[in-house]
């Protein structure tokens, strides 16, 4: 049986930082509800209130202003994909929100969802640390902006204060030379968990060279990790690429992340996708240049 919720439904986010202030750890965010109503037929909700966030209008929309690219939290997964703004400068986002569950999840899942949620397997999550995002937070006390990846502390656990709200994420528009992308590794296409995910973010010289990578991995670890020496190697290649050398500064993953076993994969097989993975997107970005 379903949980009897009292129900709020915010106006504008004014109204919803005021419900947030007034209800604090005792309600639970509705946006687009694809994880809330799982965990209600589970029995999963513990809160006694449910405050609505998908009519405030301040949480939607996509825009870029003064070389940022600013995303309202209550953008969904289907909006990302389908974005040329997020296409343009996120590219990882962009394919890591075309990656998220079926049609159905992607048409009405949000970004600010997926962050909140602090699953180790949130598609979204890897792609916006490596495009070196933010999560700006709100509440009646002012705004505070957090790395994303110092957002999620543990499965389900983030930073976020009882009676803040999610307002938007925000990274800087792709200037000339850089790239990203997003690989996962599931069951199966549409409606998998990932076993394993990775995204990439390059900036590379016109000599071919790569001056700069950020590299995380999702479903690894309790919270999404980067994998900086692997990084380092990757900024150690030289100009003129081969697979095998891409496949070779992969093989440094293998060493960093250090999985657990679980009733999805062990930690050999997450490892072996892990290189995998990263092989596939590092090559499929940095072998046709950057555009």
């Amino acid at each position: 049986m379903i949980k009897n919720l009292e129900y709020h439904s915010a106006h504008d986010l004014a109204e919803a930082l005021e419900l947030a202030s007034r209800f604090g750890a005792g309600k639970r965010f509705l946006a687009g509800g694809t994880d809330m109503m799982v965990r209600l037929k589970e029995g999963l909700v513990r809160e006694e209130v449910m405050v609505d966030l998908s009519r405030v209008a301040e949480l939607h929309g996509i825009h870029e202003e003064a070389g940022v690219l600013h995303i309202g939290a209550g953008v969904t997964h289907a909006e990302l994909a389908a974005s040329a703004l997020v296409l343009q400068h996120g590219r990882a986002l962009a394919q890591a929100a075309g990656k998220v569950g079926g049609p159905q999840i992607r048409n009405m899942g949000t970004i600010g969802g997926n962050l909140a949620n602090a699953s180790p397997a949130g598609d979204t999550i890897p792609a916006l640390v490596v495009l070196d995002g933010d999560a700006v937070l709100a509440s009646t006390r002012g705004l505070r902006t957090v790395p994303v990846i110092d957002f999620c502390t543990g499965p389900g656990r983030t930073v976020l204060a009882p009676d803040e709200v999610i307002t938007e994420v925000r990274f800087k528009a792709a200037a000339p030379g850089e790239c990203s992308g997003f690989a996962k590794l599931g069951t199966r296409q549409a409606m998998t968990i990932a076993t394993a995910s990775v995204a990439c973010w390059f900036r590379v010289e016109q000599t071919g060279r790569v001056r700069e990578a950020r590299i995380a991995f999702g479903s690894l670890a309790p919270t999404v990790i980067r994998a900086p020496k692997t990084e380092q190697i990757f900024c150690a290649l030289p100009p003129v690429l081969s697979w095998d050398a891409v496949r070779g500064a992969a093989q440094m993953a293998w060493k960093e992340v250090a999985p657990i076993d679980d009733l999805r994969a062990s930690a050999v097989y997450r490892r072996e996708a892990a290189v995998g993975l990263l092989a596939q997107c590092a090559w499929e970005l940095l072998s046709v240049g950057v555009t």
